[in-house]
């Protein structure tokens, strides 16, 4: 008899441990499905790496992707239009984004971003899962023919740095850089 006792609550361990491990697997399974269901982080651009990925951008801030940053070369640096000063083209680049006119964003973006998102359509896709609502400039801060300004951008999630640096060149303001990270002073 005391075999059968024994036994039975042998029984009974197994089936607890088989609970707690269905449980468990629940649990990893919803928490793997909140991930691939969430708002994608903000992508860093550095220059360590140049790969792209779908977003939550895939630059920009954008699935997940990083930009190496192009040399700089005025043939194919983006210009900012006639007329248009730095922090008005910054202005200009986040009010589109708000707006959701991302044809006229991604004209105002340099080079290597551009390449990274492919298309206006392409960075649409993935800038607009932000849900960015509003926008800081920081102070323009030159040296030289650069002027840096960082610029903030805010979402429901978080919000989201940048640091650009244009350049002027003859009497031509280019879009030199764009880099995550930044403090708005």
């Amino acid at each position: 008899m005391p075999d059968q006792s024994q036994s039975s609550n042998q029984q009974v361990i197994v089936y607890a441990l088989i609970a707690i491990a269905v449980l468990l697997a629940a649990i990893v399974g919803f928490m793997i499905y909140q991930q691939t269901h969430a708002v994608p982080s903000p992508t860093a651009t550095s220059s360590a790496s140049s790969t792209t990925t779908a977003p939550g951008s895939s630059t920009t801030g954008t699935g997940s992707a990083s930009v190496a940053p192009a040399a700089f070369d005025v043939k194919t640096a983006t210009k900012l239009p006639a007329g248009l000063t730095p922090q008005a083209g910054l202005k200009q680049y986040n009010e589109a984004v708000i707006g959701n006119k991302f044809d006229v964003a991604y004209g105002l973006l340099p080079l290597a971003q551009k390449q990274s998102y492919g298309s206006a359509d392409s960075m649409s896709s993935q800038i607009k899962q932000y849900g960015i609502t509003a926008y800081k400039l920081g102070s323009p801060q030159s040296s030289g023919a650069d002027t840096v300004i960082v610029s903030e951008q805010d979402t429901p999630q978080m919000n989201i740095t940048y640091t650009w640096t244009y350049t002027k060149v003859g009497g031509t303001w280019y879009i030199k850089s764009r880099v995550m990270g930044g403090a708005i002073q």
